[in-house]
């Protein structure tokens, strides 16, 4: 028996230090060969072979794979060999040992939320879920280099070296993003109707020359699944995001707009059209989005800030019971005693414990949120206000004033949380107008508001903006919006109510026409091809899920009121077929994914039609949530360099989608 047999690895607990036991052991024994043959003695060296090219690799004979053993030919070690064995072969047969020597040392584990991806490493998986955490969280690159994060890191990943912040901006996520677009990309070969509606918005830094535009996508997508099951679904994705000089013109925002877009266009081979573009109604991107050929969609959400935000500046009693209630507000947040204070009397009062709300210059509703969380706090505050300054008082007519406010505005905050729904749709333009002009009706006669001065006044003005703001959406009986209305189960009828006898026969008419164009390029393309059926027709879905508010009490009647008139006329396109069709829909529901998906197979023709109006979002909500998200990466400390924000922000919005 060799001297080395006698050693055993069992009773060595360190890699590097069972490499040197054995290199001492076969000193003593045959101190006459050199020291790479003394090495090749080792138990190990059953399983590697010298590679012939470098002596200082070895290639395993079990995977091949090559493993280094340092960059001195006089220092050559067996470390990453016993490692490599260890980690990527401790099941097979022969290496107790090797398996032994490693009892008392952890095994990294996988996180739990890192990606499962076939070939991955233990480290590859690692480095790629610290990726993600930077385009998740919007993290600078050099985040990784922070001594709390190294010291996190090797505490839970103790064999893990953690690469330098350069290797995840120049590679890891590059990469990330890169297979992120890939699914992005797979998602527009399979959209439905070729159309994608695009919502789009600038942001400007705080005292920077650096702005962003956004621009997002939304489509509809049809996937076959097996056995040939169809499944539609709406989509939306952040199609591009660039940093832009602050100084802009329209032409140049149009410029970067249809950039972006050819970009996609190019990788999709031209698959898509843009149909509608939705964006705010600030002067330069109109104008830009007026000189593209693109129809132009205003954002809703936009609109009725500017309405609401206008009439009350106009009505001097609400300014100033506004700006009171902004005073307690920000004093009593400014003052860590006043919270205390507030904690305390909320608690004696049995008053659930709540912070004050802030309101926000850019964001109408929070004054309507800042109202509320006085009303509910108003025992509280008065108390207080006997103890100590809260940098202004209401008298009792300011809170029945403010209790009035409060109603007058509750509509208008329902109607702005409708349409920045996710599914939402522009065919809700139309009903939510009507709403709010009915809701604004029932508020003059309602006795708590109009015998106050400054709640009438401001109802008045209301009135006046929202049909100043929102006239082009009635000026053409044939237009977008009311083609949109037609096409929603759920709003069909409304469209007869609100135009003549003509002008309703001409909507059908060019519903009908777009219907005849499909069906014509369909004969052209594959003739007698029909489309696929997801499914049989959804169940009729109650229309009282809605909670019960002066918006949508309003917005139930139109419907209910509307569908008494229903034309039952059939003609062979469909659009008669669907206008006589009683299936009620809820106010709730997405009538893409609820209806017409089911109706491909049916009316293929006029369905795509539908798509092609239900698909496109009426606010740019969408592009200025993503944009609110790289301020908090931008500002106030700047943690992120600008030109490294477009990519880290179109992987976290685009990751959340596709995952």
């Amino acid at each position: 028996m060799d001297a080395h047999d006698i050693v055993k690895i069992e009773d060595i607990t360190d890699c590097g230090d069972a490499a040197a036991a054995w290199d001492k052991q076969e000193d003593v024994c045959d101190t006459s060969t050199t020291k790479q043959q003394r090495r090749k003695k080792s138990a190990i060296w059953k399983y590697f072979t010298i590679c012939d090219d470098d002596v200082t690799k070895v290639a395993c004979n079990i995977c091949k794979r090559v493993v280094g053993r340092g960059k001195n030919v006089g220092h050559l070690t067996t470390s990453n060999m016993h490692n490599h064995i260890y980690y990527k072969h401790r099941n097979v047969a022969g290496i107790r040992g090797t398996q032994s020597s490693r009892r008392s040392q952890p095994t990294p584990t996988t996180p739990a939320s890192a990606p499962d991806r076939p070939g991955h490493t233990v480290t590859q998986t690692i480095t790629d879920s610290v990726g993600e955490m930077i385009s998740m969280d919007l993290l600078p690159y050099s985040f990784v280099e922070n001594k709390g994060f190294c010291k996190l890191m090797k505490v839970v990943a103790p064999h893990y070296t953690l690469p330098a912040g350069i290797h995840f901006s120049n590679k890891v996520v590059p990469q990330l993003h890169q297979r992120v677009t890939s699914k992005v990309i797979e998602s527009l070969r399979n959209i439905e109707g070729n159309v994608v509606h695009c919502t789009a918005d600038i942001w400007t830094r705080k005292f920077s020359t650096s702005s962003y535009l956004s621009l997002t996508g939304h489509w509809f997508v049809q996937k076959i699944a097996a056995r040939g099951a169809v499944t539609r679904t709406r989509v939306s994705a952040l199609l591009g995001m660039k940093l832009i000089d602050t100084e802009y013109t329209p032409a140049e925002i149009l410029q970067h707009l249809l950039g972006l877009v050819e970009e996609w266009q190019t990788v999709v081979l031209h698959r898509f059209t843009v149909g509608f573009l939705v964006t705010n109604n600030t002067s330069n991107t109109v104008k830009a989005v007026s000189d593209s050929g693109v129809e132009h969609i205003r954002c809703m959400a936009h609109s009725i800030h500017l309405i609401v935000t206008g009439a009350i500046e106009e009505c001097h009693g609400v300014v100033t019971a506004i700006n009171t209630a902004r005073r307690i507000t920000n004093t009593v947040h400014m003052s860590t005693k006043s919270v205390a204070k507030l904690h305390e009397i909320q608690e004696r009062l049995g008053l659930a414990e709540a912070a004050l709300t802030h309101d926000v210059p850019t964001r109408w509703n929070t004054v309507l949120f800042m109202l509320q969380r006085l009303l509910e706090q108003k025992k509280a505050l008065i108390d207080m206000s006997t103890e100590m300054d809260l940098g202004g008082s209401l008298a009792e007519h300011q809170w029945t004033l403010m209790e009035a406010i409060v109603k007058v505005l509750e509509p208008f905050e329902e109607a702005t949380r409708t349409v920045c729904q996710d599914d939402a749709s522009i065919s809700t333009v139309i009903p939510c107008i009507q709403a709010l002009r009915a809701a604004l009706n029932e508020l003059i006669a309602n006795k708590d508001v109009s015998d106050l001065l400054e709640t009438r006044k401001l109802v008045g003005l209301l009135q006046s903006h929202l049909e100043e703001h929102f006239e082009h959406v009635f000026q053409t009986p044939t237009n977008t919006y009311f083609k949109a209305t037609l096409l929603d189960p759920r709003f069909k009828i409304m469209p007869m109510a609100l135009l003549s006898q003509l002008d309703f026969e001409r909507l059908k008419a060019a519903v009908t026409m777009e219907v005849e164009e499909l069906l014509e390029q369909d004969r052209m393309l594959s003739a007698g091809d029909a489309g696929s059926s997801s499914g049989a027709a959804p169940e009729p879905e109650d229309t009282s899920s809605k909670p019960t508010s002066l918006f949508w009490g309003a917005m139930q009647s139109l419907v209910a009121n509307n569908a008494a008139s229903l034309s039952k006329t059939v003609t062979s396109l469909g659009l008669e077929t669907y206008l006589a069709e009683s299936s009620p829909q809820s106010l709730a529901s997405d009538p893409l994914s609820s209806y017409w998906s089911a109706k491909m197979a049916q009316h293929p023709a006029l369905a795509r039609v539908a798509v092609k109006y239900l698909a496109c979002p009426p606010t740019s909500v969408s592009s200025e949530r993503l944009l609110s998200t790289g301020e908090d990466a931008v500002a106030p400390d700047y943690r992120l360099l600008p030109a490294d924000v477009p990519q880290l922000v179109f992987t976290k919005y685009n990751l959340a989608k596709f995952p």
